[in-house]
């Protein structure tokens, strides 16, 4: 239960325009009325209008600035809250918070507000995760996809399936408490079409994963090929700045680079790494070895060689190397902006796509993010419009769920018991619940919460 009225600091620390002090509880109004000094309406009495005046600790004034109320349930949280703008400022908002805190406030808990909005049913589970992703959003197919979930169109779509399984569980609910009513042939199909369109929704729904989990949590990337192939240039155009030292001196990247990008509609975490060769320079052959181990974890490798001459020995070995990898593999021919002597199948027939570009002039980098969008189906997907999983714990949850039908369903066919569909439905139905955070334990909840920061 929750009983304190916390408050924090919902801007980021430093200097700026202005800093916003959230409070959130039920006494909210009462530790307004001894820290904030109307100078005409007072907030309390005005709700969701901006009322200025001055924040006191005691008799002290500490600064002027805005104070908005705001009543239950018509709030973020769903609790009487409020927010106080002041100057912003290290000094000045440090002094702000602890007037706040002596009016009878204590300290929020990281995510503590938005936690609150979940408990109090202002937002789904989905709905608050997606709000600590918009808040740490950096590229703009992660806002973007962020924004569609705190909107509601993941949660939308699981109430959409959720219903489906209450009207299949009312008929079978029907069926059992009545068996002198057999629903006969007419109610089983029924019954039968209505679980495989649901178990349709949800095979579509998790479709959806490669690309949300792509976005959300990006794809480990590694650039890798021969030197002077133009790795560290074609790192530079991803990044859309010179990040990486381009020399036509070979050995130049010795060290891994890491860059997070957006690339293709989806989160690319991309590795330069050093070009791949005989050397005997030691420092040189350490970063081919890290080169090396980056390649193994790779979830996508591209792999860059120098179209404008014939491949060498070191580009035939890459080759080899990648062949049996796990990852995703895109296939760069470079250098396009010379006359080009490689082929696509030179390089062999086990890469995904292949490019030919000019990582140097920028020319065909709309094929390789085309290549990058195909082999995770963003194209396909609209992060504005559809309904995107792109948590591990959502994809378990609808996995266990479409399980769930799918046994329901088998059991409906074979003629097994009705209560026995039925409690299968009826652990389908919960485990869909559970991804909009109904049956969720507190120990997920606690740790989906503690990823916020303070103030949110």
């Amino acid at each position: 239960m929750i009983c304190d009225t916390v408050a924090a600091v919902s801007t980021p620390r430093g200097k700026g325009g202005i800093a916003v002090i959230r409070i959130s509880g039920d006494e909210s109004a009462a530790v307004l009325r001894r820290c904030f000094r109307p100078a005409g309406k007072a907030p309390w009495d005005a709700p969701r209008l901006a009322c200025y005046g001055t924040v006191v600790r005691g008799e002290e004034e500490i600064d002027t600035g805005l104070c908005t109320f705001f009543r239950s349930p018509a709030s973020y949280t769903g609790e009487d809250s409020a927010e106080i703008s002041c100057h912003g400022g290290t000094a000045v908002t440090a002094a702000v918070l602890e007037a706040v805190f002596a009016a009878g406030a204590v300290p929020a808990e990281a995510g503590e507000f938005t936690r609150r909005a979940f408990i109090n049913g202002k937002l789904s589970l989905t709905e608050a995760e997606a709000v600590g992703r918009l808040i740490d959003a950096d590229t703009d197919s992660r806002r973007r996809l962020a924004n569609s979930a705190a909107g509601g169109r993941l949660k939308s779509a699981a109430e959409d399936i959720c219903a489906s399984l209450r009207g299949v569980l009312a008929a079978l609910y029907a069926a059992i408490d009545y068996p002198d009513e057999d629903i006969g042939d007419e109610g089983e199909r029924e019954i039968e079409g209505v679980l495989c369109a649901a178990g349709e929704k949800l095979k579509a729904l998790l479709s959806t994963y490669r690309t949300g989990s792509a976005v959300a949590d990006g794809v480990v990337t590694a650039i890798a090929g021969a030197p002077n192939s133009g790795k560290s240039s074609l790192y530079n155009l991803l990044c859309r700045s010179d990040r990486a030292i381009v020399t036509d001196v070979a050995g130049t990247t010795r060290d891994t680079l890491w860059e997070t990008v957006d690339a293709g509609g989806v989160t690319l975490r991309i590795a330069d790494t050093a070009g791949i060769r005989d050397t005997q320079d030691r420092v040189e052959s350490a970063g081919i070895s890290r080169a090396l181990q980056v390649m193994e974890s790779a979830e996508l490798v591209i792999a860059v060689f120098d179209g404008s001459r014939p491949l060498s020995q070191e580009d035939r070995e890459l080759a080899k190397h990648l062949r049996d990898a796990p990852a995703a593999k895109i296939c760069v021919i470079n250098k396009s902006d010379l006359p080009l002597c490689v082929k696509e199948t030179d390089t062999g027939d086990f890469f995904d796509e292949y490019v030919i570009m000019s990582a140097a002039t920028g020319e065909g980098a709309d094929r390789l993010y085309g290549a990058v969008s195909r082999i995770y189906n963003s194209d396909g997907i609209s992060l504005e419009k559809d309904a995107v999983l792109w948590d591990a714990r959502h994809k378990a949850t609808a996995e266990k769920a479409l399980e769930l039908i799918d046994a329901s369903l088998k059991g409906l066919r074979r003629g097994d018991p009705l209560d026995a569909v039925c409690t299968l439905a009826e652990s389908a139905l919960a485990e869909m619940g559970m991804l909009d955070g109904r049956g969720v334990t507190e120990d997920i909840v606690s740790e989906i919460f503690a990823r916020f920061c303070v103030g949110k």
